[in-house]
């Protein structure tokens, strides 16, 4: 498979991997990358809206939550471990501020990562089982 300046990166088939992944980062159809990846907070589009692909073939169920956990946890912990140490804080104090820091973190984080999820699976080629 030849690449494209547009296209470096590891190709499996004619899908660029890095390409799958910065649409569905982007919340957009990794076919076309313009129609938008969800109808809903993390409801697929059963149809693009652009190209008429139908993204709801891509599994996207279990991963993006561990992916999202994994990028908050290495993002938080440190400022967490900081806080600990420097201030010393009642430990209602570090639940108080952290768990709900932490939830609503991850909230945001969920739909991006179910958009990686799905460009990379695009770009891979993996499908539900029909």
């Amino acid at each position: 498979v030849a690449r494209s300046p547009k296209t470096r990166g590891r190709v499996m088939g004619d899908r660029p991997i890095g390409l799958g992944v910065r649409r569905g980062l982007r919340l957009k159809c990794p076919d076309c990358g313009e129609g938008r990846l969800f109808r809903k907070y993390l409801k697929v589009s059963d149809r693009c809206e652009s190209c008429g692909a139908d993204n709801t073939i891509y599994p996207s169920d279990d991963a993006p939550p561990y992916l999202a956990l994994f990028l908050v946890g290495h993002l938080l912990m440190p400022f967490i471990v900081m806080m600990s140490r420097e201030l010393d804080p009642p430990i209602w104090v570090m639940a108080s501020i952290w768990l709900p820091m932490t939830a609503a973190t991850c909230i945001a984080a969920l739909p991006y990562m179910k958009g990686l999820v799905v460009g990379f699976a695009w770009a891979t080629g993996v499908r539900h089982p029909d």
